[in-house]
């Protein structure tokens, strides 16, 4: 497989050209270069956007390969060949309008959702598509559909309230102000967390049946998140607060039911979805956890690093790709479901942590 650098990716040296600064709008990073690999990543940047084929560029991405700052190059059609894969099946939604898409997808959903619904999609569906196609034909490519939009959803959250960190802004805003007041907001992101968490498993086991050339990796990936709601468990514990105490947003609800209805009818969709459960790269800390240790009660910050090392360890932001290498090349329809759900899913998401004070009463 062929790796491609996303558009924005840029690349320069700093510090008399000792170190490789990387600079992504969701990721910078400085890399230290040893004098001996100079010459051929010096030759790697040069082609980076110019010729990515070239074995220098190629290596150093492959170097990088566990940070979102690639997507994979569609693969040819006979690639595909003598593959265990996952087929696609017909459905019927409408997608002309989030509105309609809501209405038809057949999810349950609470109807105050609606006050949410953009009036238009906004992401540009057609640019994500030609990313993906697999030459000489009308399908795409599951593996690199799924690497780019990865990418994508980054890139747009790097514009939108929630990928300019308006969450963890806003808690330390609160904190300041008001500590029992921030200590409630974080009762909530928690019980957020703790639904999810406490029933995610249930969401992914009807895939056993809907995606079954993926069972042995889905039975693999419930076993490796069963029990971590008690994480939010201990949270709840040392801020001395009570679980039940706290609403479940109509959001949180949709992500799950979405998640579920995907399971059975669009694996391709299933697989997406997952990146909405994870981190799609781990840095050095959970951004609720670097707030809370801000406070009187950095211990409760525990029960987050505990599953943010859990899910950093088992490499949980992959899973989408692995799921992905199961699915065999998919009609436009399936794309298109995945991008209306994973679009409206991440605007409802972030009009929904937006209006904090208002779920939380503040």
């Amino acid at each position: 497989m062929l790796y491609l650098p996303y558009e924005t990716l840029s690349v320069s040296w700093s510090n008399n050209n000792k170190k490789l600064n990387l600079t992504l709008p969701w990721l910078s990073m400085e890399i230290d270069v040893d004098p001996v690999e100079k010459l051929w990543i010096e030759k790697a940047i040069n082609f980076l956007h110019k010729d990515p084929f070239q074995g220098e560029t190629q290596r150093f991405i492959k170097e990088l390969k566990d940070y979102p700052l690639f997507y994979y190059k569609p693969r040819l059609i006979d690639e595909f060949k003598n593959q265990n894969l996952e087929g696609s099946k017909s459905f019927n939604v409408d997608y002309s309008t989030p509105l309609n898409f809501f209405n038809s997808a057949q999810i349950p959903a609470d109807p105050a959702l609606q006050h949410d619904i953009p009036l238009k999609w906004e992401w540009e569906w057609d640019k994500i598509l030609n990313k993906c196609r697999i030459e000489g034909t009308e399908l795409y490519d599951p593996l690199s559909f799924i690497s780019y939009l990865i990418c994508y959803r980054l890139q747009w959250e790097s514009t939108s309230w929630s990928g300019q960190d308006g969450l963890g802004k806003k808690l330390e805003e609160l904190l300041k102000k008001d500590e029992q007041k921030f200590f409630k907001a974080i009762g909530w992101i928690s019980k957020q967390s703790y639904f999810i968490t406490k029933n995610f498993c249930d969401g992914l086991r009807p895939a056993l049946t809907y995606f079954p050339k993926a069972h042995d990796l889905i039975e693999h990936f419930i076993n490796d998140e069963a029990g971590h709601h008690k994480f939010m468990d201990q949270v709840f514990s040392d801020l001395n607060l009570k679980n039940d105490d706290y609403e479940v947003g109509p959001a949180t609800r949709w992500v799950l039911a979405a998640h579920n209805r995907m399971a059975i009818f669009s694996p391709l969709a299933f697989t997406a979805m997952i990146n909405l459960f994870e981190a799609a790269f781990y840095e050095g800390q959970d951004p609720i956890s670097r707030v809370i240790k801000k406070s009187s009660k950095p211990q409760a910050a525990r029960g987050y690093d505990l599953h943010y090392k859990i899910n950093q360890e088992h490499r949980h932001c992959d899973m989408p790709l692995i799921f992905a290498q199961r699915i065999a090349p998919q009609p436009k329809e399936h794309l298109i479901l995945t991008l209306a759900i994973f679009e409206l899913t991440l605007h409802f998401l972030d009009q929904m942590e937006k209006r904090l004070d208002e779920f939380v009463k503040i």
